[in-house]
C-alpha cells in the first residue's frame, strides 16, 4: 500500500489582494497546508490568525523564510520587493511562488533563475490565467495540429481597473503601476503560453491618459512568434465601455452590462470627500478587510471571469476557437462545435498542482523562473516600443513547458 507524499507547507508573504485570491485554494487543496504569513500590518496578520490559528504569524519576511515548517513560499509583495524577497527565501532552501511580474528588469530575472539553480529549489511565477482549462486547451489544439496549424491569437479586455481603489504603489509610475504591469503579464503569459512561448518581437505601446492617475490605463501590442504566429493584446482600464458586452450576456437575461452600473468605479472615485478614501479603501480589499469574501470552499463552478473579461479568439488553419462561459466554441470549415470545459478547477488549481508535481515527482515546472522573465521582458519590451515608436526585438524568450 502507497500513502500520498505529505502536504506541502506554504508560507505567504504579503496578505494583500493576490494573496486574498490565492488563499482560499491553497486552504481547500489537499495536497498544500498554510504554514504561516507575513505582513506588516497587525491587523491583518490579526484577522488572518482568527482563520488559521495553526499557522504561524510574523511582522517581517525574514522571520517566516527561516520558519522549519515552511517549504513553499508565496510572495505576494510589491513588485520592487520581488527580488530580495525571493532571495531571502531561496537562501533558506525554500522553494518559491512568486506573483507575477517576477521582477522589475530582466537582469534581476536572470539572476533568479541562476540563483534558485545554485540553490537546488524551484521558482515558478504565478500566472495563474494561463493555467485555466480553456487556455491549456486551447495550446493542446495548437501542439497537437488537430485545427491545422496555430496562425493567431487576439485578446481585447475594456474594464474598470484604473478607477477601483488603487493602492499608492498602484498609482505610482514605473514598475507596479498601471494596466501594462499589473495586468499586461496575464495578457501576454496567455498568448505566450498558446502560441509556444518564443516570441519573435513586439510592437506597441503604454498609455496614460487621465492627469489625475499618472499611470498608463491603456494599452496595445502587436507580437510575432519565431515561428510564425501573430497576436494582438488590447487593454483599457478606463471605466468607459465593458468589453464583457461582446462575448456574454447580450439577449439572455436582459442586457449585459446593468446601464445603472455604467461607470461606476469613476462615479464612486468622483463621490468621494475624505482624502484618505481611497487608500483606505484599497486597504479594505487586503485580507479579512471587508471587501473579500471570507475563507470557505467553493461550491460552484469555477469562473473565469478574468479570461473572460473581453473576447479571445486563436485562429487555426481548419478553424477559430473562441472562449466561452461553457467552455470552447470551434467554428470549422463545414460545422460549429462546442467543448464544454466547466469545471470545479481553475487557473489557480492548475498553478498549485503543477507546482507540487514538479517537488514531488521531478516533473519540470511550467511557468518557471526563465519563462516569467521572458513574460517580464515582453512587458517591457512594449514599454520601450510606445517610447521610442519601434518595433523590439527579443533576446531571452523560452518555450512553453507542456
Amino acid at each position: 500500500m502507497t500513502s500520498n507524499p505529505p502536504a506541502l507547507g506554504i508560507g505567504v508573504i504579503g496578505l494583500g489582494g493576490a494573496a486574498v485570491a490565492m488563499i482560499p485554494k491553497m486552504a481547500f487543496n489537499p495536497r498544500f497546508r498554510i504554514a504561516a504569513a507575513a505582513d506588516l500590518d497587525p491587523e491583518i496578520r490579526s484577522r488572518f490568525a482568527q482563520d488559521f490559528p495553526d499557522a504561524a504569524v510574523y511582522d517581517s519576511a525574514e522571520a517566516l523564510c527561516e520558519d522549519a515548517s515552511v517549504e513553499l513560499v508565496y510572495i505576494a509583495t510589491p513588485n520592487h520587493l520581488h527580488t530580495a524577497h525571493c532571495e531571502m527565501a531561496m537562501a533558506q532552501g525554500k522553494h518559491v511562488l512568486i506573483e507575477k511580474p517576477m521582477t522589475t528588469n530582466v537582469a534581476e530575472g536572470v539572476a533568479l533563475a541562476e540563483s534558485a539553480d545554485r540553490n537546488g529549489v524551484l521558482l515558478g511565477v504565478n500566472v495563474k490565467h494561463s493555467f485555466e482549462p480553456r487556455v491549456l486547451r486551447v495550446r493542446e489544439m495548437a501542439r497537437t495540429g488537430e485545427l491545422g496549424a496555430l496562425r493567431m491569437i487576439h485578446h481585447w479586455r475594456y474594464q474598470d481597473w484604473l478607477y477601483r481603489p488603487r493602492s499608492r504603489e498602484e498609482l505610482t509610475p514605473g514598475p507596479g503601476g498601471g494596466i501594462l504591469w499589473r495586468q499586461g503579464p496575464h495578457q501576454f503569459d496567455i498568448i505566450r503560453t498558446i502560441g509556444g512561448g518564443m516570441v519573435r518581437s513586439v510592437r506597441g505601446t503604454a498609455a496614460a491618459w487621465d492627469a489625475s492617475r499618472r499611470v498608463p490605463g491603456a494599452h496595445a501590442a502587436y507580437l510575432e512568434f519565431e515561428n510564425g504566429v501573430f497576436a494582438t493584446a488590447v487593454y483599457s482600464g478606463l471605466d468607459h465601455w465593458d468589453s464583457r458586452e461582446l462575448v456574454y450576456g447580450v439577449g439572455r437575461d436582459g442586457v449585459f452590462p446593468d446601464p445603472a452600473k455604467h461607470a461606476a468605479a469613476r462615479r464612486e472615485l468622483a463621490a468621494s470627500t475624505e482624502p484618505d478614501w481611497e487608500e483606505e479603501a484599497a486597504r479594505a480589499e487586503r485580507y479579512g478587510m471587508g471587501r473579500a469574501d471570507p475563507i470557505q470552499p467553493e461550491t460552484g463552478p469555477a469562473s473565469a471571469g478574468w479570461l473572460l473579461g473581453g473576447p479571445f479568439v486563436a485562429s487555426f488553419d481548419d478553424a477559430d476557437a473562441r472562449l466561452t462561459p461553457q467552455g470552447i466554441v470551434v467554428y470549422g470549415n463545414t460545422e460549429r462545435t462546442e467543448i464544454p470545459l466547466v469545471t470545479m478547477e481553475d487557473g489557480r488549481d492548475g498553478r498549485l498542482n503543477t507546482f507540487y508535481d514538479a517537488v514531488s515527482t521531478g516533473r519540470p515546472l511550467p511557468a518557471d523562473a526563465r519563462w516569467g522573465n521572458a513574460t517580464l521582458e515582453l512587458l517591457l519590451a512594449v514599454e520601450t516600443s510606445g517610447q521610442q515608436r519601434r518595433e523590439i526585438f527579443l533576446e531571452h524568450q523560452t518555450p512553453t513547458v507542456d
